[in-house]
C-alpha cells in the first residue's frame, strides 16, 4: 500500500542484464527510453533533443541523457516512508516536483536490470513530447526553473513541476499521457500495468522505428 502515493504496483526486475541498446539518433528519429524502477516509470531522451525547449535545464546538465519523473514531492524526496505521507499524497492534492537525472554512460548500463522499451520518434513526435515535458517545469518570476536540491540517486535534480499530484494521478498515469500524446494508446495508473499496454502496442508494430 505505501507504494500508492508515489507510482503503484510495482514491475518485477529481470533476471539478466539488457545486451546494448540498437539506438538510432538522426535528425528525423530521436529515441525514447521508457523505463521502471519498480513501481515508479519515466522517460530518458538525448539532452541533445531538449536544447530548444529547455535551454536552462540542458546547460546546467550536460551529460548526453536526460531521465524525467514526476511525482508527489513529500513522497518523492523522503528518506523514509511513512504511512502518515502516504495518508496525505492519497488524500490531498500536493506539491509535485520533477526529477531528472543525467548520465552519458550507455543506457543499457543504467537500466540494466530494468524493464524498458526503445522507441524511435519522429520529428513531429519529439518536438510534441519535448514541448510537453517542459511545461511541467514550473518557473518562478523571473522565468528560471525552481531548483529544489540534489535528486534520488546519481548525478540528479528535484525541480519545483506545476501539476499537483493527487491520486490516481500518479507517475505512472503521467507517463502515460505523454506517451498519448504522441499517439500511443496507453492509459495506466501502475507500472505494471502501462508495461504490459506497451508489450501490446509493439507486438502490434503499433510504434514509430
Amino acid at each position: 500500500m505505501l507504494s500508492l502515493p508515489s507510482c503503484s504496483i510495482s514491475t518485477k526486475l529481470r533476471e539478466a542484464p539488457h545486451e546494448p541498446f540498437a539506438i538510432k539518433s538522426t535528425p528525423r528519429k530521436t529515441p525514447l527510453l521508457i523505463f521502471s524502477h519498480r513501481h515508479h516509470t519515466g522517460l530518458v531522451l538525448p539532452r541533445q533533443a531538449l536544447e530548444d525547449e529547455l535551454p536552462e535545464l540542458t546547460s546546467e546538465l550536460t551529460r548526453d541523457w536526460l531521465e524525467f519523473g514526476w511525482g508527489d514531492e513529500g513522497f518523492y524526496r523522503s528518506e523514509e516512508v511513512t504511512l502518515s505521507l502516504a495518508f496525505r499524497a492519497m488524500a490531498y492534492p500536493t506539491p509535485g516536483v520533477m526529477h531528472v537525472a543525467t548520465s552519458s554512460r550507455p543506457l543499457h548500463y543504467d537500466y540494466a536490470y530494468c524493464p524498458v522499451h526503445l522507441f524511435h520518434l519522429t520529428e513531429e513526435q519529439r518536438e510534441i513530447l519535448v514541448q510537453g515535458i517542459a511545461r511541467q517545469f514550473s518557473s518562478d518570476e523571473n522565468g528560471h526553473l525552481q531548483l529544489l536540491g540534489p535528486g534520488r540517486y546519481g548525478d540528479s535534480r528535484f525541480y519545483r513541476a506545476r501539476a499537483r499530484f493527487f491520486f490516481p494521478w500518479t507517475c505512472n498515469a503521467w507517463t502515460s499521457s505523454h506517451l498519448r500524446s504522441i499517439g500511443y494508446d496507453v492509459h495506466a495508473i501502475t507500472a505494471p500495468g502501462l508495461f504490459h499496454q506497451l508489450d501490446e502496442l509493439v507486438d502490434g508494430s503499433q510504434v514509430a522505428d
